[in-house]
């Protein structure tokens, strides 16, 4: 059984995404009897089958603040995740730990297609479908990519004369896409199968974060599929990437910055142009007013009244930023004047409820306050959405994109069939064998800026595909219990992990306290699986163990390694320090820092 669903505040269904054996279970246990003679299964009947777990779930939540993360049954587990009220529910047979993964990257998915308006999965039918096929895709990638198991970019490495033309040809790029004043912030990514060829960007644009690029090498290949049964070769869609914003209300998941994302497909390569629509502060502003307002809900659910105060203070200093920055952006909108006139009056009378009840702390307010609630929240939907959604028009300068493409395919045909090539082959081991005998296989990943090095195992012989996952999913369960470096042994093969930080010298740094900084991490919520895709796990851990230092001094990496089972331990390290040499002499400094 394998499924995904994801019901609203009101425990209305949003979503849902069920094999057929799920499918089937649920018609056996639907109480409207005409189910079991149909194929499908009525939203409410599922929203009957699942009242219990959401009531108990609440429960959990307003009287002890401490909800279900996940529990086991005897035909398959239910793993939990939360976005602005929405919650997620996994069905599945598998691990635990990867089924909560599977909610996180769900709800990243979610996030950068909707932005904050989950409920637009269930009213376009388009987005519903976009969003299945994302899922689809990444789970078929994490089964078969090791850059897409470990949430890396890899890139392709190829000699400086082709690096020189592309690099060139995407300059040309971003050149004639700042010819329209609306495209002055833009990116231009060049994909050639799952790797990625190039980057180039424009001075203003805000920076991408690892997790953007990962999702856009995912979103290429769901177009990519799209596309080719179709006569026309280009794709639009808005979506709402994190960039490099702090956030503070979200716990660190970035911003919710409106993207046009053109997609092109050209001759064994993708071309993707991104130009960042809309307004930086407005959109960050109003999406932290979501995360503040959701807080002090929260509160008044829990009854937790004490802490109000500080909740409802943060709140107006959100309101206050989002007014500040919607007047200074200039939008010369009539939606937009009336959706900020009707989003100032609802917080007028929703302040003035506030203010009454610290006056005398009446409780029967409290429940004035809570009836006014969601008409406060629709109108920030709409403010959001008349800000940051309908301002992107896709096909703003479509004939420009078409014409870019076209350069892009002529400039790079003499190289399109070398750099397909190239893609299948990126890395061998055979080049390693002479000064590392004994070695099989190695990942190494620069955490910090997301980047991957490692032979591509498809293409070898030398070891199987399963032993780099099962080998992966050790790592990480040890990872999470504190456990940096890792050696062990099967009947084959000998295996070694390493994960450490570098200041910005390249001098190793080490945590005082590391056992107690990864129980403060695996006690934060929501808690994130090693990765970046569905929250930077990586990141979290640098900020835990070095709280004190400035996290653009911090570099993080990990080291995977697997040797022949002959080849001893003291081997295996001597091999592991002179192939990081080996590797920072190869890669040079870093490209993905955009």
């Amino acid at each position: 059984m394998d499924g995904l669903l994801i019901f609203d505040a009101s425990s209305d269904l949003v979503y849902r995404k069920l094999n057929d054996e799920l499918k089937k279970k649920f018609q056996e246990l639907s109480p409207d009897p005409n189910d079991s003679d149909t194929n499908e299964i009525d939203d409410n009947a599922i929203l009957q089958i699942f009242s219990p777990i959401i009531n108990s779930q609440k429960i959990m939540f307003c009287q002890f603040d401490n909800t279900y993360s996940s529990f086991k049954c005897e035909y398959g587990n239910f793993v939990f995740g939360e976005y602005l009220g929405f919650m997620f529910i996994k069905i599945g047979q598998q691990t635990l730990e990867y089924m909560n993964r599977c909610v996180l990257v769900s709800i990243s998915f979610a996030k950068r297609l909707c932005g904050t308006n989950l409920i637009s999965l269930k009213q376009e039918e388009n987005k519903r479908d976009l969003f299945t096929d994302l899922i689809d895709m990444w789970e078929k990638l994490y089964q078969e990519e090791q850059s897409f198991l470990l949430d890396g970019i890899d890139r392709l490495i190829i000699n400086a004369d082709v690096t020189n033309v592309i690099n060139q040809t995407l300059q040309n790029v971003i050149e004639k896409l700042q010819q329209d004043p609306h495209s002055q912030r833009c990116h231009a990514f060049l994909f050639v199968d799952k790797k990625l060829a190039g980057i180039h960007s424009s001075r203003s644009a805000q920076k991408t974060n690892t997790s953007d690029i990962i999702f856009l090498f995912i979103i290429n290949k769901v177009l990519q599929s799209k596309l080719e049964s179709k006569a026309i070769n280009i794709q639009s869609h808005l979506f709402f990437l994190n960039g490099k914003y702090n956030s503070n209300q979200s716990g660190g998941s970035g911003g919710c910055i409106p993207h046009i994302v053109h997609t092109s497909l050209l001759d064994k390569m993708s071309l993707t142009l991104i130009i960042e629509y809309g307004n930086l502060n407005v959109s960050n502003n109003i999406y932290e007013t979501f995360f503040a307002l959701q807080k002090i809900q929260t509160l008044q659910m829990q009854g937790d009244l004490e802490h109000l105060k500080t909740a409802f203070d943060n709140l107006e200093s959100c309101f206050k930023q989002c007014i500040d920055a919607i007047r200074k952006a200039k939008f010369n909108s009539v939606e937009i004047d009336n959706a900020l006139k009707k989003f100032s009056s609802r917080w007028d009378v929703l302040r003035k409820k506030y203010q009454e009840y610290f006056k005398n702390f009446d409780k029967s307010v409290v429940l004035q306050i809570e009836s006014n609630m969601p008409i406060f929240l629709e109108e920030l939907k709409e403010l959001f959405k008349t800000t940051c959604s309908d301002c992107a028009i896709l096909d703003h300068g479509f004939e420009r994109v078409l014409e870019i493409s076209t350069m892009v395919e002529e400039k790079l045909l003499e190289f399109s069939e070398f750099l397909s090539v190239k893609a299948q082959r990126n890395l061998s081991i055979g080049s390693y064998l002479e000064d590392f005998p004994g070695l099989v296989h190695f990942i190494f990943v620069d955490r910090t800026n997301g980047s991957i090095f490692a032979p591509d195992f498809v293409t070898e012989t030398y070891i199987a595909k399963e032993k780099i996952w099962s080998m992966v999913e050790l790592c990480r369960y040890y990872l999470v219990k504190g456990h940096t470096s890792i050696m062990w042994k099967d009947t084959s093969y000998n295996y070694s992990y390493f994960l450490w930080f570098e200041d910005q010298n390249g001098i190793t740094i080490k945590p005082k306290d590391l056992e107690n900084s990864f129980n403060n991490v695996n006690s934060l919520k929501p808690r994130y699986e090693p990765g970046i895709l569905g929250g930077n796990f990586f990141q979290r851990l640098s900020e835990v163990c070095f709280p004190k230092m400035t996290m653009s001094k911090i570099r993080c990496y990990e080291l995977f390694c697997i040797h022949l089972g002959l080849v001893t331990a003291t081997c295996a390290l001597d091999h592991s320090r002179r192939l990081i040499a080996t590797i920072s002499d190869v890669t040079g400094p870093s490209v993905f820092d955009i």
